[in-house]
């Protein structure tokens, strides 16, 4: 923040514009410092205007608000990585969209989200390396969310016994309750369990200990990948507790 109460700066990504008027726009920013922020850009939908390209989605970088007496008003931008080239693949552009979109609905006014910020730089760039699958870019995507939002699956130990699930042992999910279980204790799975490959446990654990930065650097193929995808679109339906626009468009 600046010596100047009324000025703050905040590094961040633009998740989503509309036009208010003829000339000028709103855009919700998630940033480090302010979490999720409103804020008016006057003139902004002017050709010319300096702060065009900041109004657009996908845009990250450096901003500099005026806090008046109940909003923020854009007053200057620098962009400090460019996502532009998402927009130059219609499936690319659908996956960074709803990625815009859950970390906006998760996203927490005038809180610390430097894990959600930086899960979403992080991701939108694995989009444009395109080294793994769109799918499960978008399930390590949506894991470390829940684990950002506090409420998530604990594939480390049994639901039932509380003891440590080695990635090797024989683990198992239940779809009904969303939780794992050792082999002692499977029998205690309401309906039909799913037995947890090494490939997909390890994956799972992973994703929710290993550093951001880290958690795309693995790849899993056929059924280990499928068996993985499963598991967190089960645990989708009940940590995430809203229906996304943007996700009728994913394949």
């Amino acid at each position: 923040m600046s010596d100047d109460k009324n000025f703050l700066k905040a590094r961040g990504i633009v998740l989503s514009s509309m036009p208010i008027g003829e000339t000028d726009r709103r855009i919700v920013v998630l940033t480090k410092e302010l979490g999720k922020a409103s804020a008016f850009v006057r003139g902004g939908a002017k050709p010319k205007s300096p702060l065009l390209a900041a109004t657009n989605p996908f845009f990250f970088g450096d901003f500099e608000f005026y806090a008046g007496r109940n909003s923020l008003t854009l007053r200057g931008a620098k962009q400090q990585a460019r996502f532009d080239d998402i927009l130059k693949d219609l499936d690319d552009t659908y996956l960074g969209m709803y990625f815009l979109e859950v970390s906006g609905y998760f996203g927490n006014e005038a809180a610390d989200e430097s894990e959600r910020i930086n899960l979403l730089y992080v991701a939108l760039k694995i989009i444009l390396g395109h080294r793994i699958d769109r799918k499960l870019i978008r399930n390590i995507f949506e894991l470390r969310t829940m684990m950002i939002n506090g409420v998530y699956p604990d594939p480390f130990s049994c639901h039932h016994c509380g003891e440590h699930l080695d990635v090797n042992g024989e683990n198992y999910f239940s779809p009904a309750q969303c939780f794992f279980y050792d082999a002692q204790c499977r029998n205690l799975i309401k309906g039909q369990p799913v037995r947890v490959s090494p490939y997909v446990m390890y994956a799972l654990q992973f994703v929710l200990s290993a550093p951001v930065g880290k958690i795309f650097s693995f790849n899993l193929k056929g059924e280990a990948a499928e068996d993985f995808s499963y598991i967190v679109k089960r645990l989708r339906t009940v940590f995430f507790d809203h229906e996304f626009k943007t996700e009728r468009f994913l394949n």
